[in-house]
Parts: structure tokens; sequence; C-alpha cells
């Protein structure tokens, strides 16, 4: 996802620097600049790269795109860029993260700002090319509320990008809609080897996420969060119709070996279901699943080798 929010920035004559631990990544943007294609069309784009914020140094605006896992240490690692009027914007999946950059920046004049990304699809094809399948839209608000001047400054410069953005005044209703989007697939294309599209025809395994959906949006109605939509099941068989060959980042990271953002996703809804007394038995098997799945790829090099 950074990838494509650095390249278009960057085509369109922004000054962006990506900062990334992943040196094969940066190292390929240095030298052959930052390839990104899918519903946004085919470029290549010179940018700045590198592993050491120091080298950006202070900036206008970071985006932390980062795993929910690797919140901390990506922001303390960023910290050379983060000056004391930067806005910091949290485009992440899952609950908790704004949280946690709040609390790292405690005190930061620049404050922090919560957004969502909605119906991208995006994966790596390799170092410093990514491919999306689509742009739907980047919502973003003031952390603490509130419509301010700095909110339609970052809004001019996703918009100048070629994205659809909205601000809000309260982003708390659009995270957990778009939250049930990836309930609804993340953990069950990785369980069952499936993409989205598969899921919804899968009669089991969309009982599965059509249960977690639920369970979801009882907690956000427990929270007296309202959803953008009636019917999360229908917005849900909607959402995953638009994109129906994607593959969740949940499920290229248990293929890869990697650490998902489970715990985030569906782990966050049963912390706040907890919260505020809703049962959430289905994330919760759901957690369990896909930890041992996780624990299955990182011992046998993949999810779906078998024994």
């Amino acid at each position: 996802m950074g990838s494509v929010y650095g390249a278009l920035m960057a085509d369109s004559g922004h000054e962006v620097w990506m900062f990334d631990k992943w040196q094969d990544h940066v190292d390929a943007m240095r030298t052959r600049g930052l390839r990104v294609e899918g519903a946004s069309g085919d470029r290549t784009v010179a940018v700045n790269a590198t592993s050491d914020a120091a080298a950006a140094g202070v900036c206008d605006l970071v985006i932390v795109a980062t795993k929910g896992h690797d919140t901390d240490a990506a922001v303390a690692a960023a910290r050379g860029m983060i000056g004391s009027a930067t806005a910091v914007l949290s485009l992440q999946n899952g609950l908790g993260n704004v949280e946690k950059i709040q609390a790292l920046l405690k005190g930061h004049e620049g404050g922090v700002l919560a957004g969502i990304a909605g119906g991208f699809g995006a994966s790596m094809i390799g170092p410093g090319h990514a491919h999306h399948n689509g742009m739907s839209a980047i919502n973003i608000a003031e952390a603490t509320g509130g419509l301010t001047q700095r909110l339609e400054q970052v809004r001019s410069v996703w918009t100048s990008s070629g994205f659809h953005c909205e601000v809000f005044e309260d982003i708390w209703p659009v995270v957990w809609s778009k939250l049930n989007a990836n309930i609804a697939v993340s953990a069950t294309c990785s369980l069952f080897g499936l993409v989205t599209g598969e899921v919804r025809a899968n009669a089991p395994a969309w009982e599965l996420s059509k249960a977690c959906v639920l369970e979801t949006s009882a907690v956000a109605a427990a929270k007296g969060i309202k959803l953008l939509y009636d019917d999360p099941v229908q917005w849900v068989s909607d959402f995953i119709a638009k994109m129906p060959k994607a593959r969740p980042s949940m499920y290229q990271d248990v293929l890869a070996g990697r650490r998902s953002e489970i715990d985030t996703i569906h782990g966050g809804v049963v912390a706040e279901g907890q919260r505020v007394g809703v049962p959430t038995p289905t994330c919760a098997f759901m957690v369990t699943a896909v930890r041992a799945l996780q624990a299955k790829s990182q011992l046998q090099g993949s999810a779906y080798k078998s024994s």
C-alpha cells in the first residue's frame, strides 16, 4: 500500500521519501525506480528511498502504512522524519494503531491523523514492484475529532495525486465499517487458501465470514458506533464482488511464513468485545486458527505444504 501511495504522489510532483526496513526494496527503488501497476495504470517513478529516516529529514506529512504489529518499531525508527509540526497519518488495518502512535508521540504538537484505505487489494510483485486491484477511497480525520485546515491540506495532497479522498469529523464509523471487509475475507482466505470471490461462493466458508461480520457489527453497536450501512452482510458481499480475485494481505503473509495482522483485526474485535461485554466466539476461533497456520507455515516453509 505504501508503494502505491508513494508512486502516485511522486508521479504527481510531490517530494516523496520511501522509508522501509526491507533493504532489497529500498535498493530496487534507488536503482530502477518504483513500479506500480493495476487500477491506476502502469508506471515506474523515480523516488527517494532510504532505510535511514535521518536521510529524509523532517517531513510535513508522515504516512504510517505498516502492519499493526510493526507500528511501535516503525514509528520509533521514523522519528528522524517527524518534527514538531509534522502530521502523522495512520493508514493501517485493524484496531489499536492510532492509539499506539498517540502514545509513542505523546505531547507531539503535530498530532495524529487517523485514516482508512478502501478497495485497493495491493500486493508486492517483488522489490520495487507493486500491484493493486482497485483504489476506491482514502478516508481521513483528526484522531481527536473535528475538522481542521491541516486536514484539508492533507486531503489536497491525496486528491492531487489521483486518489479519491474524503475528510470526516469522526473517523470511527468509517474504521469499523471498513473493518468488516477485512473481517470477512482475511482469515477465511488464509485458512482455506481462497481468493475473496471464492469465499463468497463457498457456503461453509461464507458462514464463518458472516458470523465474524455480525460479531464485529454487534461490538460496534455496543460501542455506540453507527456503521455506514444498514446490512453489513450485504455490504461485505457487494465489496467482495468488486474485487473477487484479490488475495488479502493476511493470506499473503501466512503463505510467506510472516506474522499476520490477525491480532489487530479479528483479535482487535475480540478485545473490544470483552471491553463492552459482547461475545465474539467466531472471531476468537479465527485468531487461534490463523495463529496455528502461521506456526505451521513458519515451521514448514509454506502454509499449504503437506507434511
